[in-house]
């Protein structure tokens, strides 16, 4: 067995590469690999947004980062689904309470099965069997027990926000737009996306609840970003499996800029695959047209 079926495969739960978040009924062919109620708005469809005047220089800068890819396989975002019977703790935050906030896992408990592997990852989201998703940074276990040295508590049958805690610089879940394994096996991806900009200020715009940014760029934490419909995706030959895929989510979806980041890039779930990439890390997105067809805006809340 390789490393990253043992990890995908556990005695008392599973590593989300290919489970859906929750069983909440929604519409659209791949309802199973949402996270979060239906009406939120990373399952809203081709949202109303409004282009910002500076569309092109956002764009230009967002580019200028590097070569855009989707972080997968051993590169993506752990994600376990605990099971009534696995062994739940008390977990209290290592540091920063106080000085980021009142402890996030005040009241939560947080399941942990001693047979999961610890990620070599910052992050590390643990799935309650009521749906709480407990997102845990840096996480440390130590005869059985994890701690974790901050993190966030999101419950994913509501909102994309986190109730408590921080888990992006924008107050969004670590699982808002992220890329499942269903996702990539169902060849569509039926919810929007999200991404870091290595730019972003200290303002914020909605679906952003705060901003960690602190240099002077363009970026907000919250702007949404789509892909022109002009943009003739099925007709372009250039594109693999899922370059394809993650264009049409960014016409009819759209991303959202959740955090800082170094380079321009979308998560998906640990151990996940997208077809056609033969890395099994770092998804590369050259073939897609974004200096040509990306647009830059804002998405106000549904009325």
């Amino acid at each position: 067995m390789t490393g990253a079926t043992a990890l995908v495969l556990v005695a008392a739960g599973v590593l989300l590469a290919d489970r859906p978040s929750h069983r909440r009924p929604s519409p659209g062919p791949a309802a199973s690999s949402r996270y979060f109620a239906a009406d939120d708005v990373f399952n809203r469809r081709r949202p109303r947004a409004e282009l910002s005047s500076d569309s092109a220089e956002l764009v230009g800068d967002l580019l200028a980062a590097g070569r855009a890819q989707v972080s997968a396989g051993t590169a993506g975002l752990p994600v376990y689904r605990a099971a009534a019977s696995t062994p739940t703790y008390h977990v209290t935050a290592r540091e920063h309470v106080g000085d980021w906030g009142a402890d996030p896992f005040t009241g939560v408990g947080f399941p942990w099965d001693a047979s999961w592997k610890v990620p070599k990852r910052e992050w590390t989201v643990v799935i309650t069997p009521d749906g709480r998703a407990v997102e845990c940074w840096r996480i440390e276990v130590q005869s059985g027990r994890p701690s974790c040295e901050w993190g966030a508590v999101t419950d994913t049958r509501g909102a994309s926000a986190v109730e408590a805690g921080q888990a992006t610089g924008s107050g969004l879940s670590r699982l808002a737009g992220m890329i499942t394994g269903a996702d990539w096996k169902a060849g569509r991806i039926d919810h929007a996306l999200s991404f870091g900009a290595p730019d972003n200020n200290a303002r914020y715009v909605f679906p952003a609840v705060g901003s960690d940014g602190r240099d002077q760029g363009r970026w907000r934490e919250g702007q949404f970003v789509w892909l022109d419909p002009a943009y003739d995706i099925d007709a372009d030959t250039t594109l693999k499996p899922y370059e394809r895929m993650v264009a049409k989510a960014l016409q009819e979806y759209g991303a959202y800029d959740v955090k800082n980041a170094d380079e321009f890039a979308f998560m998906s779930a640990y151990g996940s695959k997208p077809p056609g990439d033969p890395t099994g890390t770092s998804a590369l997105l050259t073939d897609i047209e974004f200096a040509k067809y990306l647009r830059v805006g804002t998405v106000r809340p549904a009325s």
